[in-house]
């Protein structure tokens, strides 16, 4: 019997030691993506939401794209979109510079995928 307790503990140990190893090498990733969504946020208030609606809030009625429905694994489309213009949307090429762009995109998936 104690060393069936003995065991479990051990275990117990171990798992939390993992537990803790994980979230010191997750931590930096989730901070940097953080700070990338903030300062997403600041480009998205300047530059995206007088047509795409403040805080993602779209209100146009339709004639901007909701960026609320963009998906996870949409972001070429998005990147392609801010880049090179679609329907409505000019082009950002030369105004928005690549780092821009990803912050942007952090902070729509930030927002929408709370």
């Amino acid at each position: 019997m104690e060393l069936v307790i003995k065991s479990g503990m051990r275990l117990l140990g171990m798992l939390c030691c993992f537990v803790w190893c994980l979230a010191l090498t997750q931590s930096p990733a989730l901070a940097v993506e953080g700070s990338r969504a903030k300062a997403g946020a600041e480009i998205y208030a300047q530059r995206c939401a007088p047509c795409h609606g403040e805080e993602l809030n779209n209100v146009s009625g339709g004639w901007s794209f909701d960026l609320r429905r963009l998906r996870p694994d949409e972001h070429d489309r998005f990147v392609d979109s801010v880049t090179s213009g679609k329907d409505n949307m000019p082009s950002w090429y030369g105004i928005l510079n690549g780092e821009e762009i990803e912050a942007i995109w952090a902070y729509i998936r930030a927002t929408v995928d709370k």
